[in-house]
């Protein structure tokens, strides 16, 4: 009795701990993507690169952050599933906005980690480059470093054109990981679960990244992107060329909510219709990013 009222009232009980959750998966998943984003760009005259880094790099990343804060938050590090599972009714309307702060917090900690791990690299591309840091299209080199911490889309892509590259990519991550979790869908066991996220994200960004580095998640790319706008990158991080900043925080925000309620009436219902119900007890079983409480 007295351990469980210490637990009650210990400073990371309650929706204090999912924060702290959330906080570390975002900023692990931010410290290996962005950081691997930064080997390609920084390193590629010395050892040679490619997109698979990127793709794969991401994937682990992914993987990484769920296995950091699965069991404490349900490890959503990322603001599109948090309102995905807001609107499908599986987490309080309460815990939104925390989480979306923890996120945002815990990748704006991992930019400035990797900002100051990267310093030597990143003055001595900006230097061999003539690039000026709050320019876009520098003379000689068109890519900013700044793209090491938020992405942007192609001049040829256009605004349209990513917003729906990032509504798409995110509301097949959310409508996927759905899929994945479903306990009436062959889900993968809880402790796999985040691998396969992982290799989900992979697929996604062999498909559909290129277009605009396929940020499909808001705190991946705001909380980055704040951090550079503070680090002397100015109107090249927020607005962004084209104003193109608030484009990875809406499109997959509207992309998650349509991914979610998409498997929700059509898979999902017709799951529903064929098997019988499936206890508390089972899904609290075999479900991994199921935040607490989220009866």
């Amino acid at each position: 009795m007295l351990s469980q009222t210490v637990a009650r009232t210990h400073p990371l009980a309650g929706i204090r701990g999912e924060m702290v959750g959330e906080f570390f998966g975002t900023m692990v998943l931010i410290l290996f993507g962005c950081g691997c984003v930064a080997s390609l760009i920084f390193f590629t005259d010395f050892v040679p690169l490619n997109w698979m880094v990127i793709a794969w790099g991401w994937g682990i990343a992914v993987a990484l952050g769920i296995y950091v804060s699965g069991a404490l938050s349900g490890a959503h590090i990322n603001p599109a599933v948090t309102l995905a599972f807001a609107v499908r009714g599986k987490l309080p309307w309460s815990k939104v906005i925390p989480y979306w702060i923890a996120q945002v917090v815990g990748a704006f900690v991992a930019a400035a980690i990797l900002y100051f791990i990267y310093q030597g690299a990143l003055v001595h591309y900006e230097t061999v480059h003539h690039i000026i840091r709050n320019v876009a299209g520098a003379p000689n080199n068109p890519i900013n470093a700044g793209v090491v911490w938020y992405t942007y889309n192609k001049p040829f892509v256009g605004i349209f054109g990513a917003f729906c590259d990032e509504f798409l990519g995110t509301a097949l991550l959310v409508g996927v990981i759905f899929a994945l979790i479903d306990v009436r869908n062959q889900p993968v066991q809880a402790n796999l679960n985040p691998f396969i996220i992982g290799v989900l994200v992979v697929g996604i960004g062999l498909s559909f990244g290129l277009n605009t580095g396929y940020a499909i998640n808001p705190a991946r790319d705001f909380g980055p992107r704040l951090f550079c706008l503070i680090a002397g990158w100015g109107p090249v991080a927020i607005p962004g060329p084209g104003n193109y900043f608030w484009v990875p925080i809406v499109a997959p925000l509207v992309g998650g909510v349509v991914g979610a309620l998409i498997y929700d009436f059509t898979i999902h219902k017709a799951l529903e219709i064929k098997e019988p119900p499936i206890t508390d007890v089972e899904v609290r079983g075999r479900s991994v990013r199921e935040a607490p409480g989220d009866d």
